[in-house]
């Protein structure tokens, strides 16, 4: 729960009565350290319960409460141990906090609550709530948050639930821990739900592989199993045999690969540890490990028997006889029983995606993406056929190479098919990933501001603006405008505490920051509606944040009535506007035409734009001569934002170029194993008088044919699946980028036809002594 004041008593006792509470009083301030350097601090003032989970460790050890204490008239206090680098300090150095010095008696080497933001919001300083009111920061206009921590056996959301009709007139702010990282899960989200694309694309492509080289293996051993059924061995018994040798591939390939990620999981683990709040614990992370290893090997067995049982039953079904009449492969069908057992893998495939994936509907999709793209491909390939046999049958007489292609890509038993199937849909969910992929990149490259302000502040009150300037003395820039805090009352008449839904009585009691267009410090967008003309004088209009707009379903044009300091006041929702992520220096949510605000304008927020070097000596100036000023220095924030996103970008990059290399791979296996029968074909056209280098025009025709129309879908349908997917998981946009994947499908179809042709060049170099040997 949070508060800009203490809870009253009857709030208090109805919490406590039903749960454990743990209360902190929050104010964020400038500490300054002997040498006169200033920092953004948040002062933590917590109750003996704190912090109710977990254990706050200090260094050196000792009680929490004792290094708070008041002893020899100074108080004591404890500071992160980041700030603590930065400034220098150690146990025994003195501190400055507003009007009282401070002893530091130690640092703080754990502490549960830790935000991964306190480098924005400033660094955590515990210190005792006798040593707060004695610093004189808190004042009548200073921000404090009083936070309620609740342990309760009652689920949080009835529990939340329970408390607001309890006192529907309160203003306490209540929150669930999965509310409160909500915004962090939405990031996480983006960048997972990419990470999900590949591995799912991947998984696939890689069950193509090892269809076609199971096919293409036992294809060169149809003579062994005819033999030994000739000899007497059960089908049974051949199968057992030949399903046992995949087996072991797959449980031996998927081992490797469990190993091969693992080993890279704890790499990343280990980097991003060195910039965030973790510590690595190689047993905790192991253990935390087995659970998807297990799964990774699952999936990686299951997709292969679902990818080879139907090349294997095929295998099955040579008789004996054909020792005789010849071994065509083309004549061998897949029996029903085969594609039941691939099917009733692919239902485990399917139900283990469903329960391991955060939202089932993303392998819901999937599934039925790929079920859609091998129906567009089998449309595709009889397309071809019907367009090849035409152009046979037309007046057109092409050269003997490129009718020879033609001739290749419409006769019975051709490689057209499965190199089409493969090749399409593996490009396809390839170009999805590259768009992707990129789309994140550029959006990582794009949240960091390039120009942003040195420094960022707030809480500055109306009469120190000229303190201010005097203070920040000369700089490139300084931009001001008013804050004013106030809740949304009510939306077109109806009171939002009188709703019966749930979210309007909840946003009733969030308090709102609120300034005016003039000196607007965010560089929103407008996403609907327009913003008002700079020279307005018309009724009140306001503009939401599109977060708290769509959350409580506004519409351009509504009536909002807001409760400014106890007073209403009325305008017309005009415009819904965006964020631009880390751009954004205050997160408004809401923007109003000016005049309106006025009467309740009493503290002011900035920006002045300065070097670095510049905004460290202005930032302590400014602590020193108004320590109610909150400054933030963004230089030091955007180094290491640049740091975490470029080792996050890095990451992406790192696994998609390994899907990438992990599928050409396969993709140029396919493309050799599926074309066997064409080295054969071809030996007996070199008998018969045809020249190697018509034979090798033809295969190049053929190749580039196949190149051209895997490339030309693959593009269109994974720049298509791409942007769905953008649109509905990420809410970005790949305008600008879609050049990437037409690029990678060119790239990669180009790159493994090119690899699969040279193995089959190769093969042509044949005499026809072969042919007579069975070779």
């Amino acid at each position: 729960m949070r508060s800009s004041e203490p809870l009253p008593p009857a709030e208090r006792d109805w919490v406590q009565a039903r749960g454990e509470v743990a209360r902190a009083i929050e104010l964020r301030s400038m500490l300054r350290a002997p040498d006169g350097r200033a920092q953004l601090v948040v002062l933590q003032s917590a109750d003996a319960r704190y912090p109710l989970y977990g254990e706050v460790t200090l260094a050196p050890a000792q009680p929490l409460a004792d290094a708070l204490a008041q002893r020899d008239g100074r108080w004591g206090l404890a500071v992160d141990g980041g700030l603590a680098r930065r400034l220098g300090l150690s146990p025994g150095s003195a501190v400055q906090l507003g009007d009282l010095t401070l002893q530091l008696r130690a640092v703080i080497a754990r502490q549960p609550d830790r935000s991964l933001r306190a480098d924005w919001n400033g660094a955590p300083v515990l210190l005792a709530e006798g040593a707060l009111q004695a610093t004189g920061l808190v004042q009548p206009q200073s921000r404090v948050q009083y936070h309620y921590r609740v342990r309760t056996a009652t689920p949080p959301a009835a529990w939340r639930d329970n408390f607001i009709a309890a006192f529907p007139q309160s203003n306490s702010e209540v929150r669930s821990f999965e509310q409160r990282s909500e915004r962090v899960a939405q990031v996480l989200e983006q960048v997972g739900s990419a990470l999900l694309l590949i591995g799912l694309s991947a998984l696939f492509i890689g069950g193509l592989g090892v269809f076609n080289s199971v096919q293409s293996y036992l294809q060169g051993k149809l003579a062994t199993l005819a033999t030994l059924r000739a000899l007497g061995l059960r089908d049974a018994r051949l199968a057992a045999l030949v399903l046992l040798q995949v087996l072991m591939l797959a449980v031996a390939a998927s081992a490797l690969g469990v190993l091969a990620g693992g080993a890279l999981a704890l790499g990343g683990a280990a980097v991003a540890a060195r910039s965030l709040p973790m510590v690595q614990q190689l047993g905790p992370q192991l253990a935390a490990m087995a659970g998807p290893a297990a799964l990774a090997m699952g999936f990686g067995v299951l997709t292969a028997l679902a990818f080879a049982l139907p090349a294997l039953g095929r295998a099955l079904t040579v008789t004996p006889a054909a020792l005789f009449r010849g071994l065509d492969a083309a004549a061998l069908r897949t029996p029903g029983r085969a594609w039941a057992a691939s099917a009733l893998c692919g239902l485990a495939i399917a139900a283990l995606l469903i329960a391991s994936l955060p939202d089932a509907r993303i392998g819901g999709a999937f599934l039925a993406v790929v079920a859609g793209l091998l129906v567009l491909l089998e449309g595709v390939q009889r397309l071809l056929r019907v367009l090849a046999r035409w152009l046979l049958a037309s007046r057109w007489q092409p050269g003997f190479a490129l009718r020879l292609a033609l001739a290749g890509l419409q006769r019975p038993g051709s490689a057209l098919r499965p190199a089409l199937l493969s090749l399409g849909t593996a490009l396809t969910l390839l170009v999805a990933c590259t768009l992707v992929v990129a789309t994140l990149l550029r959006t990582i490259a794009d949240t960091v501001p390039r120009a942003a302000p040195g420094l960022v502040l707030h809480d500055v009150q109306t009469e120190q603006l000229p303190l201010l300037r005097e203070q920040l003395g000369h700089v490139q820039r300084l931009q001001t405008a008013p804050l004013v805090l106030g809740r949304l009352a009510a939306v077109n008449g109806e009171a939002l505490r009188d709703s019966g839904d749930a979210g309007r009585l909840r946003a009733a009691r969030k308090e709102h920051k609120l300034s005016t267009r003039a000196g607007n410090l965010d560089d929103v967008v407008v996403e609907r509606g327009a913003l008002w003309a700079d020279d307005y004088q018309g009724p009140p209009l306001v503009a939401m944040e599109d977060r708290e707009a769509d959350a409580l379903g506004l519409q351009v044009g509504d009536r909002l009535r807001f409760d400014i300091q106890g007073e209403p006041v009325e305008a017309t929702l005009s415009a819904i506007y965006g964020q631009r992520r880390l751009q954004a220096r205050l997160w408004l949510e809401g923007i109003f035409s000016d005049g309106v605000l006025d009467p309740y304008i009493t503290r002011h927020v900035g920006a002045a734009w300065l070097d670095p070097q510049q905004a460290i000596a202005a930032q302590d100036r400014l602590a020193a001569a108004a320590p109610n000023i909150v400054s933030v220095r963004t230089d030091a924030l955007l180094s290491e934002s640049r740091l975490l996103l470029g080792r996050a970008s890095a990451a992406l990059a790192v696994v998609a170029g390994i899907c990438l290399a992990a599928s050409l791979l396969v993709l140029t296996s396919v493309v050799a194993a599926s074309r066997a029968r064409q080295v054969y074909d071809a030996s007996v056209l070199h008998v018969l008088g045809a020249r190697l280098a018509s034979l090798r025009g033809a295969l190049r025709w053929e190749y580039a044919l196949l190149a051209f129309v895997t490339s030309v879908f693959a593009t269109v349908a994974g720049s298509a699946l791409a942007s769905a997917l953008l649109d509905w998981r990420l809410d970005l946009d790949a305008t600008g980028l879609y050049w990437t994947g037409a690029l990678a499908a060119t790239c990669v179809s180009g790159l493994s036809l090119a690899l699969g042709a040279q193995w089959l060049l190769a093969q042509l170099r044949l005499s026809p002594a072969r042919l007579l040997r069975g070779s």
